[in-house]
């Protein structure tokens, strides 16, 4: 059974590539997107047009009616998707729980996990458990080619059906987001139109860093509605987490270190980053970078903080120290910065790169798989999930 998944036909891919190997599908829909994106010749669809108090009852319903044995749903942090792998456990534990979600490592990874992710995975609970075995770094998955374009194009159309038809086909569906899509849009307008300065402020930034000759410190700025931030990250949010840093860097970090704050590439402009970096720093050394190649930062870093950004990943396979603020998969003995963050700037830990490296096998052992939702791997992307989903549990 399918409940929400990516704004693309890549649910439609990977029911095909489930059929084919003797699997059923269905789909249950909560908005017209979902039913924009899907075809009835890989199983039928069940539509939910009720109100969300009613949901948990329904999927259980259909659970037990269509004999379910596996449930699939893009994250697990949507209300609807929580309350019914909450609905499959309390009733029908025998149900297995797969969700999707965009690589830990990037790109060309799909992540598949039973349970959770994030902050509910199991992946630090059985990487502990697997010790000090080695398990073989499988090859580097194929690139694929992808089109922003394309995924725009599909974006849209999924969000334009939900505001044209939802009030008349589905009355009571409340997308998860929290900016609705008009206002979504406007951002990216917005941006589009501010691309002029946008681009000299970047430059400006970059000539500060490439004229800097101390350490550089980085703070990957993520997503408000991202649920890894609003489950799993610090209690008061991604503005007081960035006044925290900025204020214990001027307060702690060697006069002749610089922290550069980079907001995040998918940012769709109506988050007042550079006016809050701005108002929470005091002196001279911290500045704010939209755009640039994270990758190229990275060579250039003394040191990362994040709340829990997959760029700390990235960062400690480069051997770069991370200290994390929120809860995240990689962070534990030997990968990431244990002491407070106001001691981090001054002597940052450097990963055990040998940990690090079993780490990565691990993740790509278990829970990664070549693809994405989108683009030249999208169809790569499905087979290998459905043979994952097909398969016996990882842990």
């Amino acid at each position: 059974m399918f409940l929400q998944g990516p704004s693309s036909p890549f649910f439609v891919k990977l029911a095909k590539s489930l059929t084919v190997c003797g699997a059923k599908v269905i789909r249950v829909t909560l908005c017209p997107g979902d039913r924009l994106y899907w075809s009835t010749r890989h199983g039928p669809a069940v539509a939910y047009r009720g109100r969300p108090e009613g949901w948990s009852e329904f999927i259980l319903q259909v659970m037990r009616d269509r004999r379910v044995t596996d449930l699939v749903c893009l994250g697990d942090g949507r209300r609807a998707h929580a309350e019914a792998i909450a609905a499959a456990r309390a009733a029908t534990p025998q149900v297995r729980v797969h969700v999707l979600e965009q690589g830990y490592l990037r790109p060309n990874l799909l992540t598949l996990e039973p349970d959770g992710t994030g902050g509910r995975s199991r992946v630090p609970e059985e990487f502990r458990r697997l010790g000090e075995i080695d398990l073989p770094l499988p090859d580097a998955p194929p690139s694929f080619r992808s089109s922003f374009l394309e995924y725009a194009a599909f974006d849209t159309l999924y969000h334009l059906s939900n505001v044209l038809t939802s009030w008349m086909l589905y009355p009571h569906y409340r997308s998860h987001a929290l900016d609705p899509p008009l206002r979504e849009w406007a951002g990216w307008i917005g941006k589009l139109l501010r691309r002029p300065a946008r681009a000299r402020g970047r430059e400006e930034a970059l000539a500060k860093v490439r004229a800097h000759e101390g350490p550089l410190f980085l703070l990957p700025l993520q997503l408000p509605t991202d649920y890894q931030i609003r489950d799993h990250g610090p209690a008061g949010g991604l503005r007081d987490a960035l006044r925290t840093v900025i204020g214990s860097f001027e307060a702690h970090a060697p006069m002749d270190a610089y922290l550069l704050i980079k907001v995040h590439p998918l940012d769709n402009g109506w988050t007042p980053w550079r006016r809050w970096v701005e108002e929470a720093t005091v002196t001279d050394r911290a500045t704010y970078l939209d755009g640039g190649d994270v990758d190229v930062l990275l060579g250039r870093s003394a040191g990362v903080v994040t709340v829990n950004s997959t760029v700390g990943l990235t960062a400690l396979e480069r051997g770069v120290p991370v200290h994390v603020l929120g809860t995240a998969i990689y962070a534990h003995e030997g990968t990431t910065d244990p002491q407070p963050l106001n001691s981090f700037w001054s002597a940052p830990t450097p990963p055990d790169r040998a940990r690090v490296r079993r780490f990565i096998a691990f993740l790509r052992h278990t829970v990664q798989f070549p693809g994405s939702f989108d683009g030249e791997g999208a169809e790569p992307g499905a087979d290998n999930l459905a043979r994952a989903i097909l398969a016996p549990p990882p842990f």
